[in-house]
């Protein structure tokens, strides 16, 4: 959860529900620990991306992913004079089961590809850039969607959060 209050969800492979269920809400409002805090995405979190594929393309996929570079952008989206995240190419790797052979398989039926780029500077433009790949289902980036983030500290006491953007309006 960055200072914005995007965050990376879908570890567990049910982001296409989760990102359902949030867009129909009123209100998201996230819940973790203190470990998934922090000022950019990427920057605590190193198991990457998590991306919902077609499994009939997930190499086709993969090797789209991998030739973004950091400044690759959307038609229509305005390109920053930023980088909209850290390694000069992601790197995508089809997510295996523990204990099963092969891939993970979603409740959907799909693929998962676990894309790390370090830190996402700019998790809309990334998000946006993901999706526009042919067999991109759903991607664990939650932009611009949660109102408030209550942390568990590892002393026992709770912060409560809101996007860094909201509280400068305030001031």
């Amino acid at each position: 959860v960055d200072a914005e209050l995007n965050a990376i969800k879908g570890g567990g492979g049910a982001h296409l529900r989760e990102k359902l269920v949030a867009a129909a809400s009123k209100k998201l409002v996230l819940i973790a620990d203190y470990r998934k805090d922090s000022e950019v995405l990427g920057e605590k979190w190193d198991k990457g991306v998590p991306v919902e594929v077609s499994p009939l393309a997930w190499s086709t996929i993969k090797r789209q992913l991998e030739r973004f570079v950091p400044r690759s952008r959307v038609q229509g989206v305005a390109a920053e004079a930023v980088a909209a995240f850290e390694y000069s190419h992601p790197i995508a790797v089809l997510r295996q089961a523990v204990r099963k052979a092969g891939p993970v398989v979603t409740d959907n039926g799909n693929f998962i590809l676990d894309v790390s780029m370090g830190k996402i500077y700019n998790p809309l433009a990334v998000e946006q850039l993901i999706k526009m790949v042919p067999g991109v289902i759903e991607v664990g980036i939650f932009s611009n969607m949660a109102t408030e983030a209550w942390f568990g500290n590892e002393d026992g006491s709770i912060t409560c959060r809101f996007p860094r953007s909201e509280m400068k309006k305030q001031d």
